[in-house]
């Protein structure tokens, strides 16, 4: 019986450039499933840096987008993705600020 595996490290903690051992911790998956992902067809990987891929491509390729195939797609995501990053960074420190009047 195989031993499940957990994730031992977020999307948003891994490098920007990830290789086989980190896509590893962040799905919680053994060496030879990270290997085949890696070899997998259209999977996005950084040419010049052997078995490596940027981390937010891999992601997206994982969700179902086929980043080579429909850049602009992926593009529009990738934005919107970053977007709501930024929103969420603002609505915090919104609050931080409205926390430090009141505290005044």
């Amino acid at each position: 019986m195989k031993k499940k595996k957990k994730p031992t490290m977020s999307w948003e903690d891994a490098p920007d450039t990830i290789g086989i051992e980190e896509l590893m911790e962040i799905l919680g998956i053994g060496k030879g499933q990270a290997s085949v992902i890696f070899n997998t067809k259209g999977f996005p990987k950084i040419p010049e840096a052997g078995l490596k891929a940027d981390k937010e491509a891999a992601r997206l390729f994982l969700q179902g987008f086929k980043v080579k195939e429909n850049p602009k797609v992926t593009m529009d995501y990738m934005i919107l993705l970053e977007l709501k990053k930024l929103n969420e960074q603002m609505q915090k420190r919104g609050v931080e600020e409205i926390e430090k009047v009141e505290n005044c």
